[in-house]
């Protein structure tokens, strides 16, 4: 819905329409030829597309009186005053996650996945941490949605020089950007295909900080009972596969000793699911009323009406040859 928080300078458009039919009109009754064939014979035959500068220049002040008027697009844009909860999303990197048991991979349906999800919450403050033999932040507590979607389209395998899964460590660092959040919710959504098997930090130790803090874990366990990855070789492709990797144990205790919940997916449909249960479980209420959001579409309409402004002065003054 478009609204003018100026009207008023639309008042002034029928007044430029009137003050140019009246100029053309003078114009055209201060001409006087003893014959038409004159204007045929010399060549210069009055048609429409002499008065297109005239018309050109008097769109483009049409359109800058609009422009005045500021027209604004209008658009809800959410609850005033309310905040949504602060969620800290950590991802497993290590090697295992290329594995080919999900298409193309693991790790590249969880990315979209993620990605989907995020796309969900517009109002929670969302960070975005990676691990494998170590953890860090790639993107700290930010409503800047489309900054953690890049940095989600970025990361690979090779985002973490140190192989391996610390999910202890992964769980401090997710910590570390919650701790401080005065959000009235906290969550980590930790994903991961494996089990606790590098870093300096006990998962165990991690989750009892995390109880302490009142910021509940959702742990997911991803992939088959099966882990397929591939090995490049010598003009061919080959497939090493070994058995498990999934500590569920751990996984559950963590998500039961903050008040979170386990999941596991089998498949890139399951996976999906279980986002879109947690995204379902974790709502914010919003009691007040949606606030309306306004877009400025004056500077846009500037632009167009000078393009056209110096369009039509051209074609007037330079390409059409005028009749004095």
């Amino acid at each position: 819905m478009i609204r003018f928080a100026s009207w008023y300078f639309l008042l002034l458009i029928p007044l430029m329409v009137y003050i140019f039919s009246f100029l053309l009109e003078k114009r055209k009754s201060a001409l006087k030829f003893s014959s038409i064939k004159l204007l045929m014979n010399s060549g210069m035959k009055r048609t429409i597309k002499h008065k297109m500068g005239k018309y050109i220049i008097v769109l483009s002040l049409i359109i800058l009186a609009v422009a005045m008027a500021r027209p604004q697009l209008t658009q809800e844009a959410g609850p005033a005053g309310q905040n949504g909860i602060d969620i800290a999303m950590i991802l497993d990197v290590s090697g295992s996650m290329q594995s080919v048991d999900f298409e193309p991979n693991r790790l590249e349906v969880a990315k979209k996945t993620i990605g989907d999800f995020v796309a969900e919450r517009p109002q929670d403050r969302i960070s975005f941490i990676i691990f494998a033999g170590t953890a860090y932040t790639r993107i700290p507590l930010t409503l800047d949605h489309n900054m953690v979607r890049e940095s989600l389209e970025e990361v690979n395998a090779e985002s973490v020089n140190e192989d391996g899964t610390a999910i202890g460590m992964a769980v401090s660092v997710g910590l570390n950007r919650l701790k401080n959040s005065e959000a009235v919710s906290k969550i980590m959504i930790l994903v991961t295909d494996g089990d606790n098997n590098a870093g300096a930090i006990n998962p165990d130790t991690a989750a009892g900080m995390a109880e302490e803090l009142g910021i509940k874990i959702y742990t997911i366990g991803v992939g088959t009972d099966k882990t397929i990855i591939p090995v490049q070789g010598i003009g061919r492709t080959r497939y090493q596969q070994y058995e498990g990797g999934i500590n569920e144990d751990l996984l559950k205790d963590i998500a039961d000793r903050t008040g979170g919940q386990y999941y596991r997916a089998r498949d890139s449909k399951a996976l999906s699911q279980i986002f879109s249960d947690i995204n379902n479980l974790e709502k914010t209420e919003f009691d007040q009323d949606a606030f309306i959001d306004y877009t400025e579409l004056a500077y846009l309409l500037i632009k167009i009406a000078l393009v056209l402004l110096l369009a039509g002065i051209f074609l007037d003054r330079y390409l059409f040859i005028r009749i004095p």
